[in-house]
């Protein structure tokens, strides 16, 4: 064929990565949002299950191991829903949206829930790690434990700094799940 054979498709440039600012960016907006669905949940499901047992925070010297748990899952599953819905729906969170962001597949496709879900749990992991080391380490009066947690901090933080020294952008949670955070074009 002749250049004139050609559809306009196979011109068309690949989406660029998504940086880092505008990832973070997506990530404060997207946290507001969850802030506020988190609160309302907490609000009338938990302060309600909170008076009925005449306690008075959801924390396991209050309520015990079991309710405190129900409640972190109970949360931590909204956050899944959350990010599982948009990524598997559009691409896009309302974060994401706002600042011309979409998740996609290597093959350029939307997120089934297994490859939503592996994101997720890779993302937030050692967030939640952290959270626990230092929950544990005030309890325990143990330097070495907050030491642990500030670790797993850096470690988060130089993965999302490691985007700089890859062509693709990646961050580990991308490159587990197959998936890249690309920048659309303006409208």
């Amino acid at each position: 064929g002749t250049l004139m054979d050609l559809s306009p498709q196979q011109f068309e440039v690949p989406p660029m990565s998504a940086g880092l600012l505008r990832r973070l960016g997506a990530i404060l907006s997207d946290s507001l949002v969850l802030f506020g669905i988190l609160a309302l949940v907490t609000l009338f499901v938990f302060v309600p299950v909170l008076n009925l047992l005449g306690k008075k925070a959801m924390v396991p010297s209050e309520v015990g191991w079991l309710l405190s748990v129900v409640y972190g899952l109970t949360l931590m599953g909204i956050c899944f829903g959350f990010y599982g819905y948009f990524w598997t729906r559009s691409g896009q969170t309302i974060g994401m949206r706002a600042w011309r962001l979409k998740l996609l597949s290597l093959e350029d496709r939307l997120l089934g829930w297994q490859q939503a879900f592996l994101r997720w749990l890779c993302a937030v992991a050692p967030w939640v790690c952290v959270v626990f080391l230092l929950d544990l380490a005030e309890s325990l009066d143990w330097l070495f434990l907050k030491l642990m947690a500030y670790g797993v901090v850096i470690l988060g933080a130089l993965d999302f700094l490691s985007m700089f020294t890859r062509l693709d952008r990646r961050c580990w949670h991308d490159r587990v799940s197959s998936s890249r955070v690309v920048l659309l074009p303006e409208r």
